[in-house]
């Protein structure tokens, strides 16, 4: 099977438009049909539904691409283990949630890169859903999440802790006002959600929910308001201070590997150089 035409495959359903399709790949609109055509007739099946404007995958489409997308992403990682540099003798793939990567996870990184130089590392983000299938499909190496999944395949070992404290932009706030004025809930995960439910089920809904901490404070860079965010963003952002009268919520966080896995002893490696990991 011709990779590249694997390739404009995704790229099609990327841009849901031949033309738009062609064009990121630096091709004419011909050639991206006819390589479609091409793949169509090597599968068997019709892979889109051509609307003008508005091109669909056929059921056979969608259960072509995550294959598609797992062969293109090996396939890429194959070259880079092969021009992996001279005084480097193995790759681990990282991954973790936008949230935890944005946090002290990324100062780890280096942490690994003294410890072990030979070791060239892969740093990937993707939602916690997903992060056990990378991980089971084997394209991710290692994992770091708040829940681990509970699949006798796999095995977890906490690394550090998350602690969630309510901050807002105004000093001295009390827990009644700051849920009435500018809340933001950020989506923690489930095991916060559930926390949040049974100790402020009766506080007002937020008028704004948003899934990354990052964002959450640069909207209360602009604009009066609190939210749960991490002790260590509370200890670093100068124009937040806590809630009074406010639980916090803390949550261990794990490494997460393939049993089995033939970088075993590297990977025990790189998860001793995270341990005490905390936001």
């Amino acid at each position: 099977m011709d990779l590249d035409n694997l390739k404009t495959f995704l790229e099609v359903h990327k841009t849901r438009h031949f033309g738009r399709a062609a064009d990121n790949l630096f091709l004419t609109s011909a050639a991206v049909s006819a390589r479609i055509k091409q793949l169509e007739q090597y599968l068997g099946v019709s892979l889109f539904v051509r609307n003008r404007g508005n091109v669909q995958l056929t059921s056979e489409g969608e259960r072509l691409l995550p294959h598609a997308q797992n062969l293109i992403l090996n396939w890429s990682r194959t070259l880079q283990e092969i021009a992996l540099q001279k005084s480097q003798t193995s790759r681990l793939h990282l991954g973790s949630t936008t949230s935890l990567w944005q946090s002290n996870l990324a100062e780890k990184l280096q942490n690994i890169n003294r410890h072990h130089p030979h070791l060239s590392l892969q740093a990937e983000a993707h939602p916690d859903y997903e992060l056990a299938r990378h991980l089971m499909e084997r394209t991710l190496d290692l994992i770091i999440l708040y829940e681990p999944p509970d699949l006798p395949e796999l095995s977890a070992e906490k690394i550090g802790h998350l602690r969630l404290s309510m901050a807002s932009t105004e000093p001295q706030q009390l827990a009644k006002t700051a849920f009435q004025k500018g809340y933001i809930f950020v989506d923690w995960g489930e095991s916060f959600t559930v926390f949040h439910a049974s100790r402020f089920g009766e506080v007002p809904p937020a008028n704004m929910t948003v899934n990354l901490a990052s964002l959450a404070v640069e909207l209360l860079k602009v604009q009066p308001g609190s939210a749960f965010l991490s002790q260590r963003l509370l200890d670093t952002t100068d124009f937040l201070f806590p809630v009074k009268g406010v639980v916090s919520f803390n949550r261990p966080i794990y490494a997460v590997y393939r049993e089995g896995h033939e970088q075993l002893e590297t990977i025990k490696k790189v998860i001793q150089c995270l341990q005490g990991f905390s936001m």
